[in-house]
């Protein structure tokens, strides 16, 4: 009967763990693709050469708005600028709480968001 009832308690325990860490690696996405998406809408926003007829987004000022935006969450991230696209991968380690007891580590979180400017 021992032995039964400590691998009950164990798989009990490890569904545990699996529910509560993978709620928050659900989450940490959630998270991460929301911030992705507003920091692309961010860049989004610095066009420049409208009267011109050729409207681009501004690279630099993009750039570092959209970064300035994630360095404030404590976020890393990579913006890709391209004519009127703007695309943001972001980065973040997501610790495992109660799976890190079986020898679950950290996971890595990666989520690529894009803006793109449209004619209306």
């Amino acid at each position: 009967m021992t032995g039964f009832v400590v691998s009950l308690v164990t798989a009990i325990l490890a569904v545990a763990g699996l529910v509560f860490d993978g709620s928050r690696l659900v989450a940490a996405r959630a998270e991460l693709a929301d911030h992705a998406a507003a920091s692309a809408r961010i860049a989004a926003q610095h066009l420049v050469d409208v009267r011109l007829g050729e409207e681009r987004i501004d690279q630099d000022e993009g750039r570092s708005a959209a970064m300035r935006y994630l360095a404030s969450l404590g976020l890393d991230g990579n913006v890709r600028i391209n004519r009127l696209t703007v695309e943001v991968t972001v980065v973040k380690v997501v610790p495992m709480t109660l799976l890190s007891a079986v020898g679950v580590r950290d996971r890595v979180m990666i989520v690529t968001r894009e803006a793109e400017l449209v004619e209306r």
